[in-house]
């Protein structure tokens, strides 16, 4: 994934990475002001070809966090 652009910032609806995990979030909501932000996801798994690894990464979407800071998320392609 890309690295930070100067002054990025995820919208509402974006669909971003989160940093050290195959899984994908689509900002649902964006909560706080400045250091204090925090973006609310809806965890999805990545398509994989490998039937093993959607179920993985699925049931980890499942019990993923759903709230990150700006250092957490990565823009998608």
């Amino acid at each position: 994934m890309p690295d930070l652009a100067p002054g990025w910032q995820p919208r509402v609806g974006e669909r971003i990475g989160i940093r050290g995990s195959r899984l994908l979030g689509i900002v649902e909501r964006i909560e706080g002001q400045a250091a204090e932000t925090r973006f609310v996801l809806r965890i999805i798994a990545p398509r994989d070809d490998d039937v093993g690894a959607v179920y993985e990464l699925t049931q980890a979407a499942r019990v993923a966090r759903t709230a990150y800071t700006l250092s957490e998320l990565t823009p998608y392609p």
